[in-house]
This record gives structure tokens, sequence and C-alpha cells, in this order.
């Protein structure tokens, strides 16, 4: 996956919510829940709508089947400044940085 297209799919899941619902979006990719429960734990939070997260989750799936979701981390955290992003949301992309291989 190029950087451009790593940029596009996390764009399209959102920023603060693949930080926010990282593990959430690893559960999915790995198999563990299904879409249609990250779909409907996206729904109860309020997070989108049914079609928002089904796109939010499959974009997020396909960063994590990339192996790209530490570069997708450190892009967020790389361009904090530059984002709208809250302090809380920086210091968990933080955090999963340092869990990064």
């Amino acid at each position: 996956m190029s950087k451009k297209e790593l940029t596009r799919r996390l764009n399209s899941v959102g920023r603060e919510v693949f930080v926010e619902y990282f593990d959430l979006f690893k559960d999915h990719a790995g198999g563990i829940i299904t879409k249609e429960e990250a779909i409907e734990r996206l729904v109860a939070d309020k997070i989108s709508n049914e079609n928002g997260a089904d796109i939010r989750c499959r974009n997020a799936k396909l960063i994590f089947e990339a192996n790209m979701e530490c570069k997708a981390v450190g892009m967020i955290c790389d361009n904090w400044r530059e984002t709208k992003l809250s302090k809380d949301t920086i210091d968990k992309a933080m955090e999963l940085l340092q869990d990064c291989p």
C-alpha cells in the first residue's frame, strides 16, 4: 500500500476514530470479531451510522491487512500539530506507536 493510498484510507476511517478504536479494528482485521459486531459498536457509540461504520471498518481492515497500522499511527503522530486532534487522542496515538515494532 502506497503512502498516498494509506493516507486516503486513514482519512476514510478518520484519524481520531482510528486511534480511539484501534483495538476494535485490530480485532476485526484479526477475525476476533465480525464486521457486524464492529459496526454495531461504532453505531452504538454514535461514531457514525451503519453505512459510515461499514466504510470505516472496511478501510481500517485494509490498513491492518497490509500491516500498515503502525505507519498510520506514525503519520498521525508526525502531523499532530497540523490537526485538530485532542491532546488525549495524540497521547493515545503516541502510546500505540510505542507498542509498534
